[in-house]
C-alpha cells in the first residue's frame, strides 16, 4: 500500500511539473506538439476534455473598411476626384458588405440571447441612400454615375452570383476593393474582381491626356 501511494505521488509531481512548463512555456509561444501534450497531461489529470482557445478581446467583431492608402493618395495627387465624390465615398463606408463590397441597406441585428444574429440585408438603390443622407434620388443618382463613370463604383451584371450566394441584379453596386475594401486583401470575392477587373487601369483625368495606373492592384 506505501509503495503504491508513493508512486501515485511521484507520478503526481511528474504529471504537475509537465503542466507547470508546459504553462510557462505558452508565455512564449506552444508548438503544436506542446499543446497536444498538455491537453493529453490535462485530461489524463481530470478526465476533462480541453481545447486552447482564445479569449474574445472588446474589439473583436468591430466592424471596419480599409482604405488602400497608397491609392487614395495617388489619386488625391493627380485631381482625380471632387470633393463631393471623395465625401460621398467616406459617408458609402457603413454600407460595404464583407468580401463582396456590396454596397447594402444597413445590417440588421437581432439578440437571441444575449448573441447578436446578424440578418441578411437587400442591396441598396439610390432611393434609400437619398433617404438616409437627406438629399434628393437625383443628387445620389448624380454622383453614383460619375463614380461609376470613373471606376471607383460598379454595376454587376445581371444574374452574377458571389462566393456568399448574393444574387445580383443589374443595378446592384459594388465598391472598387482597390480603394476601398471590406475584405482580407487576399479574399476578394470573385464576382467583385470580375465587375473591376478592367477599372482605374490606363485611366485619364479630365483635361488631360496622360494615362495613370494606381501603386497596388489587389487582383
Amino acid at each position: 500500500m506505501k509503495k503504491a501511494l508513493e508512486e501515485a505521488e511521484k507520478k503526481a509531481r511528474i504529471r504537475d511539473f509537465k503542466v507547470e512548463e508546459l504553462i510557462n512555456q505558452a508565455q512564449v509561444g506552444l508548438s503544436t506538439e506542446q499543446q497536444r501534450m498538455l491537453m493529453e497531461v490535462l485530461h489524463n489529470a481530470t478526465g476533462e476534455n480541453y481545447f486552447i482557445g482564445k479569449r474574445k478581446k472588446k474589439t473583436d467583431g468591430v466592424k471596419f473598411v480599409q482604405l488602400i492608402m497608397d491609392n487614395v493618395s495617388y489619386l488625391n495627387d493627380i485631381g482625380y476626384l471632387k470633393s463631393a465624390q471623395e465625401a460621398f465615398l467616406f459617408k458609402l463606408s457603413p454600407y460595404v458588405e464583407f468580401k463582396s463590397n456590396v454596397l447594402i441597406e444597413k445590417v440588421k441585428q437581432v439578440d437571441l440571447d444575449n448573441d447578436d444574429l446578424e440578418i441578411a440585408t437587400n442591396a441598396l438603390t439610390p432611393t434609400y441612400l437619398a433617404k438616409e443622407f437627406g438629399v434628393t434620388r437625383k443628387h445620389i443618382s448624380t454622383i453614383m454615375n460619375s463614380l461609376l463613370e470613373k471606376g471607383i463604383l460598379g454595376v454587376a451584371e445581371a444574374g452574377m452570383t458571389t462566393e456568399d450566394g448574393r444574387i445580383c441584379t443589374s443595378r446592384t453596386w459594388f465598391v472598387n476593393p482597390n480603394i476601398m475594401c471590406c475584405s482580407p486583401k487576399d479574399g476578394i470575392d470573385r464576382a467583385t474582381q470580375h465587375v473591376f477587373k478592367k477599372s482605374l487601369k490606363n485611366f485619364v483625368v479630365e483635361g488631360s491626356s496622360k494615362k495613370h495606373n494606381l501603386p497596388v492592384y489587389l487582383f
